[in-house]
């Protein structure tokens, strides 16, 4: 079994900062996919942007789509370089497990490549605190492998969990939430979207 605590990967993207900034620069895979999710939006949505990184591509994305962005992200290297391209844009250096979320709810929450990077029991705790920060109708889009798996994530080699298809939306039934699409993009990332029903 692969072992390693999420306890240090804040860390760990914070010391693979740069090197993970040229490379999700770079990259466009699952674009077409935001871009879809963004159209189902209402204009002037108000949106959460959990592991918001430097912004690109995701946030740029968003922004293009004319929708209200709040970011997130640990890694104060990152932060600075998203504060350059997006100084309008409301930040929160911090992890997911102790951030606030601004003490408001949202339209929507959008968390790309981050949950995977939790144990077990913060992924559960974190969607369950997101039903407390969406709105009622609000969307919920997050990545993780449909598979119960395990496997070292690229950027920093610390160990990633998925907890599973099942299990996740289990989960999200729990706290009030039904998945209303799956997508799979070119890179083989797979997608939940969920609304709060409840």
């Amino acid at each position: 079994m692969l072992t390693d605590s999420y306890s240090d990967s804040a860390t760990a993207y914070e010391n693979h900062a740069l090197e993970f900034l040229g490379a999700r620069d770079r990259s466009t895979i699952g674009t077409a996919v935001l871009q879809a999710w963004c159209a189902g939006l209402s204009p002037n949505a108000e949106v959460l942007e959990l592991a918001c990184g430097a912004g690109f591509p995701v946030t740029r994305i968003l922004q293009a789509a004319g929708l209200r962005v709040w970011a997130v992200d640990s890694s104060p290297t990152l932060l600075a370089h998203f504060q350059q391209r997006f100084p309008s844009i409301p930040i929160a250096c911090a992890r997911v497990q102790e951030c606030t979320f601004f003490s408001k709810q949202f339209d929507a929450v959008l968390a790309i490549g981050l949950l995977f990077l939790l144990d077990e029991a913060d992924q559960l705790a974190l969607i369950q605190r997101l039903a407390t920060h969406v709105k009622l109708g609000g969307r919920l889009l997050f990545t993780a492998p449909i598979q119960a798996c395990q496997w070292r994530d690229a950027s920093t080699g610390l160990v990633s969990h998925s907890l599973g298809q099942d299990a996740y939306v289990a989960c999200l039934k729990a706290h009030g939430f039904a998945i209303i699409g799956h997508y799979v993009d070119e890179g083989e990332n797979h997608y939940y979207e969920a609304q709060r029903v409840i």
